[in-house]
């Protein structure tokens, strides 16, 4: 019998879908009202293609993929393909190695506990490690399935989080640290919506950014192309007032600072300074051709691993 054969293994002790098959299907649950089977057998293609859930639904309507429209705004209010897409996606090795290093990186630059808001995080996954590490949480999404999942996720895992989904009611310097992972892609001026993101910020504060723009692929076609010649371009972020100051070589995440009360940035190693440049330069060949795009989506499918797993 294989992995995805035994759906379900021994049960959590407590609420934790991320790592429980089963969990993870009566959470979908919940908010489709789906069978549970089913839910299973569609996180497994999901789990062997990943993208494919999203890809094969906004295909069956008809729009034109990574241009937005009137259309694929109804798309994202209306599926359900971004639960199967993201439950999948909080579970890759990738992913997990994204939120360790916020978690280590806030460490490092902040001291105590901090306000964390999050935009973007779907099913809220990421802002439950944030608040189990003892920050405060303000979670922001749009309303829809994604939304109601998350609200479940904090309920049940006693998680005190703010959910917020009106943008009215994010105001100025509400936060040490603003988190947007996987969002700008998806949005027709990322350029305005930095701006609106260092607002957020607090003097001094940190923004954790990964924006797969060179990200124009099959799998992925809510990904916007008007929005590419933005891979690998530190002045999306500059122009608006911040710093990168640290993150992975492939900006998974890249962490910039936002200038303290005085006019000040924290200090930044020279060898650092020229990782993320060089960085930078990588991620901008996605603007041309499938290289990258093809290599990183291997990359992410080989970074898959079933709920029914223990892992970091």
């Amino acid at each position: 019998m294989t992995q995805l054969e035994a759906d379900v293994t021994t049960r959590p002790s407590r609420f934790d879908p991320i790592h429980s098959s089963q969990q993870m299907a009566e959470l979908i649950a919940s908010v489709t009202h789906q069978p549970e089977p089913e839910i299973i057998e569609r996180l497994k293609k999901e789990f062997a293609d990943p993208g494919s859930t999203v890809a094969r639904d906004f295909e069956s309507r008809g729009i034109a993929p990574y241009l937005m429209s009137e259309q694929m705004m109804r798309f994202y209010s209306q599926t359900d393909a971004f639960l199967f897409e993201l439950a999948v996606w909080n579970r890759n090795a990738n992913k997990r190695f994204m939120c360790r290093q916020i978690l280590e990186l806030i460490a490092r630059y902040h001291t105590g506990p901090a306000d964390v808001l999050s935009i973007g995080d779907g099913m809220g996954f990421d802002c439950l490690e944030f608040f189990r590490a003892g920050h405060r949480v303000t979670y922001f999404e749009l309303p829809g399935k994604t939304e109601a999942c998350a609200r479940q996720v904090f309920e049940q895992s006693g998680a005190q989080i703010a959910v917020l989904t009106d943008p009215a009611r994010l105001v100025p310097d509400c936060c040490d640290v603003l988190v947007c992972l996987d969002t700008l892609e998806h949005v027709p001026d990322p350029r305005e919506m930095v701006r609106q993101i260092a607002g957020y910020l607090r003097p001094g504060g940190l923004l954790f950014i990964h924006a797969p723009f060179y990200m124009i692929h099959p799998h992925y076609p809510t990904h916007l192309k008007s929005s590419r010649k933005f891979s690998g371009d530190l002045r999306l972020y500059t122009d608006c007032g911040l710093k990168p100051i640290d993150g992975d070589l492939f900006w998974k995440p890249l962490l910039l600072a936002k200038a303290d009360s005085a006019g000040q940035f924290p200090e930044v190693p020279l060898a650092k300074q020229l990782e993320l440049a060089f960085g930078g330069l990588l991620l901008r060949l996605g603007r041309i051709g499938l290289y990258p795009r093809s290599l990183v989506h291997w990359i992410r499918r080989r970074g898959n691993r079933w709920f029914d797993k223990t892992i970091a």
